[in-house]
């Protein structure tokens, strides 16, 4: 039990005892504080501290409050330069020419060469050319929509020109229903072959044709009638 209380104090003993390398160690960390401390309480002593100068800022400061509450100078500069708008004289409104409104060119196309037909919007030489072989085979136009029934013509381009055209019905050509002949009669647009050989029989076998009724008999459509009406002269020779 001795020797059992014996190991407990040498090694309590040897846990408090330092080596010497451990007793060393602490010789320099003490070492380390002390100078620590030395430097911190001798440094204010060699290094002195100036004041920072401050005259200059406060002096900025002082010319910036000054500038706040001065007044507007450059507001008072432009009012000066500028002068005030009572001192220009005053503009006379301008007041826009009145002219006088061209009116819409217009051609007549029972007498219209193809130089003039040229001038309407979307004819060219073609269709100038169809225009013109169309008016000399029916006898000239009675009514501007006959202008649709030249081949070609479309609705958008007949009602572009509209507005630049007219017709004068009294120039159209008629036929001499009762003198005409058979290939003459032929020709026109809106004779076919029955039709005209049933004209040509009526004369040669009843007699001349006289008025418009008797026509509308003979051909006996009316659609064709309407039509052709417009180019049909009744002349009866002195001879019958």
């Amino acid at each position: 039990m001795v020797q059992f209380f014996k190991s407990i104090k040498e090694g309590f003993k040897d846990f408090l005892t330092f080596n010497f390398a451990e007793r060393r160690g602490i010789m320099v960390l003490v070492g380390l504080i002390l100078l620590t401390e030395s430097v911190s309480a001798l440094l204010p002593v060699f290094i002195k501290h100036q004041p920072v100068d401050m005259t200059a800022f406060e002096q900025e400061i002082k010319q910036f409050e000054a500038a706040l509450h001065a007044p507007d100078t450059l507001m008072e500069k432009k009012k000066s330069t500028y002068p005030a708008e009572k001192q220009y004289p005053k503009r006379t409104p301008y007041k826009k020419k009145a002219f006088a409104e061209r009116p819409p060119m217009m051609i007549e196309i029972n007498t219209a060469d193809s130089l003039q037909l040229l001038k309407l919007y979307g004819i060219g030489p073609s269709y100038a050319g169809r225009i013109l072989k169309y008016r000399g085979m029916l006898g000239g136009f009675f009514s501007i929509d006959q202008l649709l029934e030249v081949y070609g013509m479309d609705s958008i381009r007949f009602e572009g020109i509209l507005k630049n055209i007219q017709v004068d019905a009294s120039l159209l050509k008629c036929l001499d229903i009762n003198e005409a002949a058979f290939k003459t009669l032929l020709h026109h647009p809106y004779l076919d072959y029955e039709t005209v050989k049933s004209i040509c029989n009526y004369r040669e076998y009843t007699g001349p044709i006289t008025c418009p009724d008797t026509l509308r008999k003979v051909i006996a459509y009316d659609p064709m009638f309407e039509k052709v009406k417009h180019y049909i002269g009744y002349r009866v020779s002195n001879n019958e």
